[in-house]
Formats: C-alpha cells, structure tokens, sequence
C-alpha cells in the first residue's frame, strides 16, 4: 500500500489490527483525470474516498441548476495528511450522496467499502477516536468558511481566511490554484488577485509562489 495512504491523521495510531483488516478489505484502487466526474447526487454512499493524490470538488447546486457549495477534498502532494470524504455523511446517517464530485487535478484515489470499514473503527478505540476528531474538524471548518463567505468584500473574505481558516503566525500555502481559493471564498480570480495585489502593497503580506507569509497579523485581523 502507498505509504501516502497511511499519513493521514484517521489512521493514526490505530492498531496493527486494524491496519492488517484495512489491507485485506475489498478496496478499490483509481484514477481521475481533470474534469472527470466521479460521483453524481442521488448516488448511494457505500464507499469512503481516501484522495492519495490530486484534487477533488464536490459541488451542490439550486433546483434552478446554479452553484449552491462547494468542497474541495486534496490529495497528500496538496497538504500533508491529505483528506478522505465522507465520514460525516456516514455517520450522520445518509444514505446518498447529496452533490455531484468531479476531479479537478489528477488523482488517485483508494475507495474502502463502508460495510467493511465500519466495524474495524468499532473496534478500534484509536481510530474511533481519530474519525471523530476528523469529522469535528471539518464540521468546524465548513462552518468557518460560511461564516467566512458573509463579508461582502473580496479583501475581508481573504483576510478571515487568512487568519481564521489558517494559522497567520506560519506559511499559508494557496490551495492548488488561485482558482480554487477563489471558489473556495465565493470570489471570482480577477478580485481575488486584486485583494492579493493590495495586501501585499500594503505590506501585510508577502507571496512567493503558492505561498502566503503574513506580516503584519494585528493590520490584518482588525482590518475586517
């Protein structure tokens, strides 16, 4: 198994046990490319998503067919740990999928089967403990970026997501592309530039790359 499949903060610790049941489970090994669709609404959730690598986009739109949400789910050579989806939907009882998910970049994915998953995190104080602890910090990260999307200008959404979202005190790394962050804050890439543009005029920030250093935190947090 990929050792990229192991480094993520659900399988932590977890038994040898677990580790051994989880290796001879019924798993689905696959890859994506950009823009392929992956699962669509109405699908049954019968399977966790493990993103070893690449980018995944989950999106849920209006019954008039417009973008309602979105959540992006990436890969270990996007963030360390890298993510898998959907615990919280598991776990909160649903039975079907409730958005359609594409590939945004390349991926590759391992799907568990969740009939067979469950009773190893069951059984398995650590990992029971360790999904817990994942799904809680995606219920509080999806309700920071709500929260985050009710400014009304450009500049005060990036500024909360600098510093409410992300740690300022340390390198904030862009998620994939300009584009995505700017799907991400609800933005379109044009003002989203711009706000870049101005915070690092102003000296609050700097960028080298996909990296974001914050300079001055106090200008920053009390500018929204």
């Amino acid at each position: 198994m990929d050792k990229r499949f192991w480094n993520r903060v659900i399988f932590r610790e977890i038994s040898e046990e677990s580790k051994e049941a989880i290796m001879q489970m019924n798993k689905i090994k696959a890859e994506y490319q950009a823009n392929e669709k992956i699962l669509s609404e109405g699908d049954p959730i019968d399977h966790i998503c493990i993103i070893v690598s690449g980018v995944l986009k989950s999106t849920e739109y209006t019954i008039d067919g417009k973008e309602l949400n979105s959540s992006y789910f990436f890969g270990e050579d996007m963030y360390p740990g890298g993510d898998a989806f959907p615990f919280y939907m598991v776990y909160g009882g649903m039975k079907y999928h409730v958005s359609h998910t594409y590939c945004v970049k390349k991926a590759s994915v391992i799907w568990l089967p969740v009939e067979e998953l469950k009773p190893i995190i069951n059984s398995d104080p650590i990992f029971l403990k360790n999904v817990l602890t994942f799904v809680s910090q995606y219920t509080c990260h999806s309700k920071l970026l709500l929260r985050c999307v009710q400014y009304r200008k450009v500049k005060d959404r990036l500024a909360y997501w600098m510093t409410h979202i992300n740690d300022p005190s340390r390198i904030i790394c862009i998620p994939n592309s300009q584009e995505v962050l700017a799907d991400i804050l609800h933005v379109n890439r044009s003002s989203l530039n711009q706000a870049l543009q101005s915070y690092i005029e102003e000296g609050i920030i700097e960028i080298d790359g996909k990296e974001i250093s914050v300079l001055k935190q106090e200008e920053l947090i009390h500018s929204i």
